[in-house]
């Protein structure tokens, strides 16, 4: 792969509540390169959104990054004491968050916004440039009559097209990385593959870096070139999409896959027992130790170091599933 469009390097992030210090995301790293889809997948509460929020710096103010950076094109953005993270939001990177409700003003015509996001980060737009950029980007997201959706109000929209809105809204400054954070989670399975394909084709024509964020692994099969598999503010598992799915090392990721109804032509499936652990500075040992039934005596013990792959991926695993050719728990 060549350089990296983002290079995020041992990211540590922290809040700071009333009696202590919770880590919401430990030690990330992090590659993502040009015209490449990454896929960040794990449960509520695993820490993908905390990334999304940290790229752009749009953490609470009780959050804190404390360990760690983020460089962008090569060039540092975010590290303790150190936020550039204001300069390239909006016109380097662009977000879709999970409900168009949250991008979308309602008291504002569309045009009105897609406007005021070129005026912030496209100051050398002239207004029919502006206009012609923001009529193309809506037909890029396959919006058949661009004139009347710039005209409307977003009530005025069906939810599927209010989500193409607000991802034109990240992408009319033409960034170079877009993060998705759950953006189809609120729409039906039939909006959901018809924007994961936009996706794809903007990946494919504009060889941006996209971060595709979601709890479904199924849209991350259909979309991601690689994925990073997260729990409890830990990446556990990456690779290459089709071998993580095919061969998961890590027993949370096959988990998340035995959760999925007929996966693997399975007539059942089942859900991890248990719930994702509240972590702690001086929290040791495998976090997902208390829900694996795989666990033993030294994943308690120590923190689990990382481990590279045969596919140049990794995991956090002492006894990984798939190296081990074991099927049923010790």
């Amino acid at each position: 792969m060549s350089a990296p469009v983002i290079d995020i390097e041992g990211l540590t992030v922290e809040a700071r509540l009333a009696d202590r210090s919770q880590v919401i995301l430990h030690e990330l790293d992090l590659e993502v390169g040009q015209g490449e889809v990454i896929g960040v997948v794990g449960e509520s509460g695993s820490g993908k959104t905390t990334l999304v929020r940290s790229l752009v710096g749009l953490l609470d103010k009780n959050v804190k990054v404390v360990d760690g950076s983020v460089s962008l094109h090569g060039n540092r953005v975010l590290a303790p004491g150190l936020d550039k993270t204001k300069a390239v939001r909006g016109r380097e990177v662009g977000v879709v968050f999970q409900d168009s409700a949250r991008s979308l003003d309602p008291l504002f015509k569309v045009k009105t916004q897609l406007k005021e996001v070129l005026a912030a980060h496209r100051g050398d737009l002239s207004r029919a440039e502006m206009t012609d950029r923001m009529t193309e980007v809506l037909r890029r997201m396959k919006v058949g009559d661009p004139a009347r959706v710039l005209d409307s109000y977003p009530h005025h929209l069906s939810g599927g097209l209010a989500q193409r809105v607000a991802i034109a809204l990240a992408l009319v400054t033409g960034p170079r990385v877009v993060l998705a954070d759950e953006c189809t989670t609120a729409l039906d399975v039939t909006t959901q593959a018809e924007v994961v394909a936009l996706f794809r084709e903007l990946v494919d024509d504009s060889q941006v870096a996209l971060v595709f964020v979601t709890h479904n692994i199924l849209l991350a099969a259909d979309i991601c070139d690689r994925v990073v598999v997260m729990y409890a503010g830990q990446a556990v598992e990456t690779g290459p999409t089709g071998r993580v799915l095919r061969a998961p090392h890590h027993p949370y990721t096959t988990g998340l896959l035995e959760s999925v109804p007929g996966w693997g032509g399975a007539d059942t499936f089942q859900g991890i027992p248990g719930s994702a652990p509240r972590v702690s500075t001086d929290t040791v040992g495998c976090r997902f130790a208390d829900r694996c039934p795989y666990a033993a005596a030294d994943c308690r013990a120590a923190d689990v170091p990382w481990s590279i792959a045969p596919d140049a991926g990794g995991y956090r695993c002492l006894h990984p599933l798939a190296l081990a050719g074991r099927s049923e728990p010790c």
